[in-house]
């Protein structure tokens, strides 16, 4: 059985909450607000009765640079001379 989550404030129901997300409600300013997510995922079919995965093990090879910049690196110009 999953977790459900709702909020409600007043008439604004919010049903899922996910990275980089907010409820911003009167004035307000989001100052230097970053986010940052990244995803690998794939495996394929396992289809058939009674099959399954004994002594299973995976392994990502995601080596580009395009998307593991995160603000990790405390200056742009290490991130210039990375991507170089």
């Amino acid at each position: 059985m999953g977790v459900s989550l709702q909020i409600n404030i007043h008439t604004i129901r919010i049903a899922d909450v996910d990275t980089g997300s907010a409820v911003a409600i009167g004035y307000n300013y989001f100052y230097d607000w970053q986010t940052c997510s990244k995803t690998n995922n794939g495996f394929g079919r396992l289809s058939g009765d009674g099959n399954g995965f004994k002594e299973s093990a995976f392994r990502v090879d995601d080596n580009d640079v395009q998307d593991m910049l995160c603000g990790e690196l405390p200056d742009d110009s290490l991130i210039s001379k990375a991507l170089e």
